[in-house]
């Protein structure tokens, strides 16, 4: 055993603490809870453990889907027909009542369209894109916000 303090101090700090970078970024992990908003009337989406959306069938039928508000969990509700790989028509907010959907935007992984909202984590809220497909995975952040937020399990990063 070495008579240096500072050497013993080293030796005793590494033993309990781990080295990291205070400014580094980590990824949000599959299964976080996402608080969702509006992007239109900034009213909260997400309503305990649901994502509440109206959603309005190629039928043109008025409904709601409940969607789950963690990160990678494909949970859905509804209690009006949306057929596995038939796209709705509309998303819109239960608030305000306007379109959530994206102009001039597909999905990654085919033609559909894509709906967006506002997801946050602390502080930070930024455009959180789906598919409007029933059952599509895709899901993206817009390319401006890559660095504000980091999502694993996603090929699209």
């Amino acid at each position: 055993m070495s008579d240096n303090p500072k050497k013993i101090l080293d030796n005793w700090e590494n033993m309990f603490w781990d080295a990291h970078k205070y400014n580094e970024r980590k990824k949000i992990r599959t299964g976080t809870y996402l608080h969702s908003y509006c992007p239109l009337c900034q009213k909260e989406l997400t309503e305990g453990n649901i994502l509440k959306l109206e959603v309005i069938n190629q039928e043109g039928e008025h409904g709601f889907v409940e969607l789950s508000p963690y990160l990678n969990v494909y949970e859905r509700k509804t209690n009006i027909s949306l057929p596995q790989g038939k796209e709705a028509k509309d998303l819109r907010c239960p608030h305000c009542h306007k379109s959530l959907r994206v102009k001039n935007k597909r999905c990654g992984l085919g033609d559909g369209h894509v709906a967006g909202f506002l997801v946050g984590i602390s502080n930070t809220k930024v455009p959180f894109l789906i598919c409007m497909r029933v059952g599509c995975p895709w899901h993206a952040i817009a390319p401006g916000d890559q660095d504000k937020i980091i999502l694993d399990d996603s090929d699209e990063w």
